[in-house]
């Protein structure tokens, strides 16, 4: 093992940090899910602009209080922001997936946007610790 690596896994799951993630995921729901009825709802908006701006509105709150407060990770922004928009790309065309599915079946974008957010909480909690935020070895610098 490389010195100044700190790995994790399985092992040494943090039930704290799940539960900080879970709070931010919720925080980040309401801004989103809030403006996608506010968009939807008050200002008539079609569902697919309605959807990306309240998606993409998010955005800063998760980012920096995931990046900061649940996954404590330090330096290599710039790396890091390119893997979350990566990350956040394919979040965004699964959403608008689910969304149209959902209402094409009648059941309604919101129950669709329930669907979206919590198969996207899952993958994005491993996605997070071990891509998007993953420790690297401070003295080469790599990923560890």
């Amino acid at each position: 093992m490389k010195v100044g690596v700190t790995k994790r896994g399985p092992s040494n799951f943090d039930l704290r940090r799940v539960a900080v993630y879970l709070a931010v995921g919720l925080a980040g729901f309401a801004v989103d899910f809030g403006l996608l009825v506010l968009l939807r709802e008050v200002f008539d908006a079609p569902i697919w602009l309605a959807a990306t701006v309240a998606f993409w509105a998010s955005l800063a709150v998760v980012f920096l209080t995931n990046k900061y407060v649940t996954f404590n990770a330090q330096g290599t922004g710039p790396r890091q922001l390119v893997r979350y928009f990566i990350l956040l790309a394919i979040n965004y065309v699964v959403t608008l997936g689910v969304l149209a599915l959902a209402e094409r079946i009648g059941v309604g974008y919101q129950v669709g946007k329930v669907v979206a957010v919590a198969m996207t909480t899952v993958w994005n909690y491993f996605a997070y610790e071990f891509w998007v935020f993953r420790r690297t070895d401070t003295a080469t610098g790599t990923d560890g």
